[in-house]
């Protein structure tokens, strides 16, 4: 039989409601210390699937966010974020020849932006045109392109700052 002295201390002990407190301690015969460990068995359960939906969700979110380098209007590169990431990790050691690539291509007058999973639209030049106008300064609020097909209130631009 369970009293009201094992499930406060049950309680104490988990952090949990009255009604798991009963529950767990009736299923486990009044035994307080099988009762906590089934508690505990299942509240890590929940706990990982918490942790695994967030990673699922930041690696959709990631592969979903595209890098698109454009020339004169026509797509040259259009890849998933995630990518590029795992590109720029497993090449650690040329970064240097990424970066000084990527500055020639920009120099060459190639458009760089990134495409928010969202559907707003990061434009890159403009970003780095203002931050070097600005000489680094000042801080300032730059907006990023929109996707005129995209109607839905998931594609309001978000506020970057230059500081």
């Amino acid at each position: 039989m369970v009293t009201m002295e094992m499930i406060d201390q049950f309680r104490k002990r988990t952090n949990c409601s009255y009604e798991e407190a009963k529950m767990y301690l009736e299923r486990n015969n009044g035994n307080m210390v099988e009762a906590i460990v089934d508690f505990e068995r299942n509240h890590s359960k929940v706990k990982n699937e918490e942790k695994t939906s967030k990673l699922k969700e930041f690696f959709s979110k990631a592969y979903r966010t595209r890098f698109v380098v454009e020339d004169k209007g026509s797509t040259i590169l259009n890849l998933s974020v995630l990518f590029i990431a795992l590109f720029i990790l497993l090449t650690l050691r040329s970064f240097p020849i990424i970066i000084i690539s990527i500055v020639v291509a920009l120099l060459l007058g190639y458009r760089f932006s990134i495409q928010k999973y969202t559907g707003a639209n990061v434009d890159i030049n403009k970003f780095l045109h203002d931050a070097t106008k600005n000489g680094g300064n000042q801080q300032q609020n730059i907006q990023p392109n929109q996707n005129s097909t995209q109607g839905n209130d998931q594609s309001k631009p978000d506020e970057y700052t230059v500081e």
